[in-house]
């Protein structure tokens, strides 16, 4: 079945309305954004959806220096990811500095984190949690891009569209990119998590296309700029189904 992942979450009833529905990662982002969310909000949700009896169930990191084909190594590390079976909260930065991510991550805490910047792949080894590492699908991209299949780094690949006009701030714009590139990566048998664009409507076209391990939605579960539940409810019924 296909991971879901609801992000640029900034309150507890969203956060709630997303695990209650089978969400399987809640996103929350600490870099620059309309969706920029405090530390004392995010420890809320945490303790919102993360039950204290089950904070010792964490998503853990593969052995960073096993070595494996690229299809093998994410395949396990992205089953590990779900082996505690509770949603797994992930903080979202982007070209900031390393310290500062992993105050974050000790503070709220987080599962997971996200790089959604240019960061260099070797950077997930100096953070303690399993990573999330974004490559940017552009006019420009191809599964030969520099770090995408490089293994014992990020845990999980996530794809998503370049939008030129946005900068420096990528991600969360609702724009799409061509889901056949994202299927030749799943035709050589690697999971990867899918964005840009994605809404209830489209989502379970995506993934018939794309055959993505999970998908992962900001904009399209919103309505006038903030988290709608029937949104969200909606995203996650159809990718279940699909």
């Amino acid at each position: 079945m296909t991971v879901v992942k609801i992000c640029g979450v900034r309150t507890v009833e969203a956060a709630v309305t997303a695990a209650e529905n089978g969400a399987d990662i809640i996103g929350m982002i600490f870099a620059p954004s309309p969706r920029l969310i405090d530390i004392n909000t995010a420890q809320k949700i945490a303790r919102a959806v993360v039950p204290a009896h089950t904070r010792q169930d964490k998503a853990d990191v593969l052995d960073r220096e096993c070595k494996m084909p690229a299809s093998e190594y994410f395949k396990a590390s992205s089953d590990k990811l779900l082996s505690c079976g509770r949603p797994l909260l992930c903080g979202v930065f982007q070209n900031q500095d390393l310290d500062h991510i992993l105050s974050v991550a000790r503070q709220v805490p987080l599962d997971l984190v996200q790089l959604h910047g240019t960061e260099p792949v070797q950077m997930a080894r100096q953070i303690p949690v399993p990573v999330i590492k974004v490559f940017h699908v552009g006019a420009d991209f191809t599964l030969d891009t520099a770090g995408l299949l490089e293994t014992g780094y990020h845990a999980v690949i996530l794809l998503d569209t370049k939008v030129p006009a946005a900068g420096a701030q990528q991600g969360g714009h609702g724009v799409q990119f061509d889901w056949t590139v994202a299927r030749s990566l799943s035709d050589r048998n690697v999971p990867f998590l899918m964005a840009g664009g994605l809404t209830p409507d489209n989502v379970e076209e995506a993934i018939k296309v794309a055959r993505p391990w999970g998908v992962d939605v900001s904009s399209g579960v919103e309505t006038d700029r903030a988290k709608d539940p029937a949104k969200i409810q909606a995203f996650i019924n159809n990718t279940k189904a699909a």
